[in-house]
């Protein structure tokens, strides 16, 4: 216990000099500068972006400080979590951050939905500053079969109306809809920005029809189906897949009469991805005034001397097939121009204006919220000009911004400020540059700051197989392009690597993609802040306690004794305050969930039984862009997938052909029935599939946290178990029928079912499935809260135990509270063969690691040193190291290496 509050002194203390110089209940009068400095940002290092369900994702986590990229010292604890193509969350990690990192994992299985998920990392602080604080990005899942849930949405038609307006018809299968209706369906449909909410019921044919009228230029549409037993589905079309999105952002905010013009142009086609494109500005006169041609990302540049309120400025796109015409935006008569450029080591500002002649201006420069410079100066005819050397600004996204009449703002402009000499300095050297097949690589790692000098360092190394993923892994964000870039814009950056890449045009690239997607992400000058979250800078158990009759009044003083049965057992007691909140700080304890007793009693130390609750964890709901569904994997991809299925298809066969296949049911076909056993038989019918208690608890693993854990894993053959939406584990069959549960015997009532999952296989008997289980109705009606519509057909699952008494069980002892408490997910290590003593047989089993090595948290000594070493796979070709680190002072480091591996044995 000691240990646990030790290690948290300086977060802590963190904390209180906050709560106690601004706030002592979370008030709204907070400095904005002070808000925006106790804001997080958060990166996952991801080990791939395409998976198959045989496979784990593996994440690095870095939290840090937004100001100065200095690790946290405020958030002790990351949620992370992994979300379907349906918005389910399938999985929630809770991974402990030790200096601001942190590691983990999720492990796919057969029973994962194929298609585009969700990766979502966010801390309890970071609630209070709202979704763009979050960590998102999307991978892809498949596998060999296609096991998707059948979707009920089986027909969308999109029907143009003679009046210009567009309707969409959705027919839904009735019979998958009448298996999950429960009490209703909520319809929710989103067409670009427009999303409405709706409840349908039958029509008069016994048919569910939505018909609902969308706007003429929505270009994709995503239709999503939500019943009451928490089941979720989604569908998106694409409406127009000719749409081209074409958006103009003037340098400084706003075309200004009789001033120079730069405009930015961005071109985006209905995935919202970057398109090329070129065209001409032209007047109403058909004259050209400017051309242009967008890069590969569709953005670009177009200049002209000054802007012409009369001329009825245009843009022509040309296009293979049709020229496509977009009006400018309007030219404001009277207004203000900001340029910035860079000069060299400086960077050159110009502030224009049409009506301030003569006045006194300032600039301003700000980062990450906060105010560096104020640059004054006075306007010589409407203009000004001057110079400011880079390196008095910090490195990353500066924000200038024109100020007139003493602090009124009227353009802005965002300029990236390169300064690699405040980077890390990151080497890496090999033993070799090229390798044999399964031989050892041997990696020195040095960091340093621009002089030389160690650098203390926290660092992470991936190492995959170059040859098979192609370019996959080299577009997408990476520690440098997120921190310093992605982190502090709005939208998606296509490629963020490239930005960083040691290329010419990359400087004019970022300019562009400041100028054309230059909206801030976070809101920095918020004019209040409300704070709805403590910080969690550990592990904790906290909530209320009351008495008296129906326990409606707060009991302070009751004296609570906490205890868990860990190594080492935890113990500890406290008595609530005047309203009755108690709160332990627990030591680190790993797992998925912990059982935790308290033991209550009246403030003269009597037992007594009171009314414990324990605080409700609010988790945020799930935004997810289904845009990102759209797009189909490319050949890379493809032959990516293609192998990683054949590779588990040899792996298998080999397994299989010297150990014999393993059998992941037990199915007996004349066993002795228990007089449980022939009372549910009799009653609901035979099970078709039985899996032995034995098998169970042979497939258990170390993390296991309970029966459906255990199944989710290993058995996804047998019965499909899946995270509902109010977070616990739900089984059922792959029939899309609804699945009740009845344990020795007794039937599970509804609000029972968030303690199956936690049953321990220790105390399992048997598992069984009876698929189309007689009696159905009767037995819904006996545990549903309404009988209203009962399903006429569904599946029993039936467990039976060593105690015989079902779930129900009577407290031992007067005011003890059986509990459990979600812990820190269990860190896994990345397992890889070692071939220290290589023999001829060892070659009869294959080694097709695509992920060749993973080590997240490493660190670098005092020297700045570090060494890693791994063994190849049999797979030949170019190898990759990526090494990601963070120092201590909020230096980011960034560094690639490659050799190659050649085949070992002769054919």
């Amino acid at each position: 216990m000691l240990a646990a509050i030790k290690n948290r002194i300086p977060a802590l203390l963190y904390i209180v000099y906050f709560l106690s110089r601004y706030s002592s209940s979370f008030s709204q009068d907070i400095p904005v500068s002070f808000y925006s400095s106790l804001a997080e940002k958060i990166y996952l290092q991801l080990d791939n972006n395409v998976y198959t369900t045989d496979q784990a994702i593996w994440f690095k986590a870095i939290v840090v400080n937004t100001t100065d990229h200095t690790p946290t010292r405020v958030s002790g604890i990351l949620y992370a979590e992994l979300i379907d193509p349906d918005e389910n969350i399938v999985e929630r990690k809770m991974v402990k951050l030790d200096g601001g990192t942190g590691d983990g994992f999720f492990q796919l299985g057969l029973n994962y939905t194929y298609g585009v998920y969700q990766l979502r990392a966010y801390t309890t602080w970071n609630q209070n500053f709202g979704e763009s604080f979050f960590f998102k990005d999307y991978i892809r899942v498949y596998g060999p079969e296609n096991r998707q849930k059948e979707n009920p949405v089986k027909k969308i038609t999109i029907i143009e109306e003679t009046n210009s307006n567009r309707k969409v018809k959705v027919q839904l299968d009735a019979l998958a809809v009448d298996s999950i209706e429960g009490k209703g369906i909520t319809f929710i449909v989103s067409s670009d920005a427009k999303r409405d909410t709706l409840v349908m019921k039958k029509n008069r044919d016994d048919q569910y029809f939505l018909d609902y009228r969308i706007p003429l230029q929505s270009k994709l549409l995503t239709v999503n189906v939500q019943a009451d037993n928490v089941l979720n589905y989604s569908k998106t079309i694409v409406l127009d897949t000719n749409y081209l999105d074409v958006q103009f952002f003037p340098e400084g905010g706003e075309l200004v009469q009789g001033l120079p013009v730069l405009l930015g142009i961005k071109v985006l086609d209905y995935k919202g991805k970057g398109k090329p494109a070129q065209g001409e500005i032209v007047n109403n006169k058909n004259e050209v005034i400017a051309t242009f041609k967008s890069n590969e990302l569709g953005m670009g540049l177009i200049k002209w001397d000054k802007a012409d309120s009369a001329a009825g400025y245009k843009a022509r796109i040309f296009s293979p097939s049709v020229l496509k015409q977009y009006v400018l935006p309007a030219i404001s008569p009277a207004g203000n121009n900001l340029s910035v450029r860079k000069a060299g080591d400086k960077i050159l500002l110009k502030a224009a204006s049409n009506y301030l002649l003569n006045d006194s201006i300032v600039i301003r420069a700000s980062c990450r919220g906060q105010i560096y410079f104020d640059f004054k100066g006075q306007l010589k005819n409407g203009m000004m000009e001057f110079p400011v050397a880079s390196k008095i600004l910090p490195e990353g996204i500066i924000d200038f911004t024109l100020l007139i009449h003493g602090e009124m703002p009227v353009a802005e402009r965002l300029y990236f400020n390169e300064r690699p000499e405040t980077r890390m300095n990151l080497e890496i050297i090999a033993d070799k540059t090229q390798y044999n097949q399964r031989e050892k690589t041997e990696l020195n790692i040095k960091t340093g700051d621009k002089d030389g000098k160690p650098v203390a360092a926290n660092f992470s190394v991936l190492v995959f197989n170059k040859t098979q993923q192609g370019n996959m892994l080299n577009l997408r964000r990476n520690i440098l392009s997120h921190f310093l870039l992605s982190s502090d814009l709005k939208g998606e950056i296509e490629n963020p690597y490239i930005y960083f890449q040691d290329d010419t045009s990359r400087t004019s690239d970022i300019d562009v993609l400041l100028l054309t997607q230059g909206w801030r992400k976070y809101n920095y000058q918020r004019d209040e802040v409300l704070l709805n979250f403590l910080p969690e800078t550990g592990l904790t158990v906290s909530g209320t306690v009351k008495g008296g009759l129906f326990g409606k009044k707060a009991k302070s003083s009751a004296e609570l004794t906490l205890a868990t049965f860990n190594n080492p057992p935890f113990i500890d007691k406290q008595k609530t305050d005047s309203l009755g909140r108690f709160r332990f700080l627990l030591d680190d304890e790993y797992g998925d969930n912990m059982k935790i007793l308290i033991q209550s009693a009246n403030k003269s130390s009597k037992k007594q039984d009171y009314q414990v609750t324990l605080d409700k964890k609010q988790y945020p709901p799930v935004e997810f862009e289904h845009k990102n569904s759209i797009d189909k994997p490319d050949s890379t991809v493809q032959a990516y997938i293609q192998t990683n299925l054949e590779r588990k298809k040899t792996e298998d066969s080999v397994r299989d052909a010297a150990e014999g296949k393993t059998l992941q049911e037990v199915i007996v076909k004349s066993r002795i029935l228990s007089d449980q056993q022939k009372a549910v038989t009799e009653k609901y019918g035979e099970a078709g599939v039985i899996i032995d208690g034995h098998a169970i608890r042979k497939k258990e693993a170390k993390w296991s946290f309970g029966l459906y854990s255990v199944l989710m894993f290993n058995f996804p053959e047998q019965v499909n178990v899946v995270r509902g939406r109010d977070g616990v584990l739900y089984a059922s069959l792959y029939n899309n029928l609804p699945t009740l549960v009845i344990v020795d015997g007794i039937p599970v009532i509804y609000y029972q079912y968030s303690s199956i999952p936690s049953i321990p296989p220790s105390e399992v008997k048997s598992f069984e499935i009876i698929e189309y289980a007689k009696n159905f109705s009767s037995l819904y009606c006996e545990v549903a809260p309404s009988c209203l519509i009962a399903p006429p057909a569904g599946n029993v699952i039936a467990i039976y135990t060593y105690g015989g008494h079902g779930l129900t069980g009577l407290r031992a002892t007067i005011g003890m509270n059986n509990m459990s408490v979600p812990v820190f997910t269990t860190p896994r290590e990345f397992y890889a063969p070692k071939y220290m003593q290589l023999k001829e047989e060892d070659w009869a089993k294959p080694d097709l690691r695509t992920l060749i090595h993973w080590q997240p948290n490493l660190q670098t000594d005092s020297s700045g040193k570090a060494s890693v070493s791994f063994y190849n796979s049999d797979v030949t070709g170019n190898v990759q190291v990526v090494v990601e680190a963070i120092s201590a002072n909020g230096e980011f480091g960034y560094h690639e290496l490659f050799f190659d591996v050649k085949s070992a044995r002769k054919k």
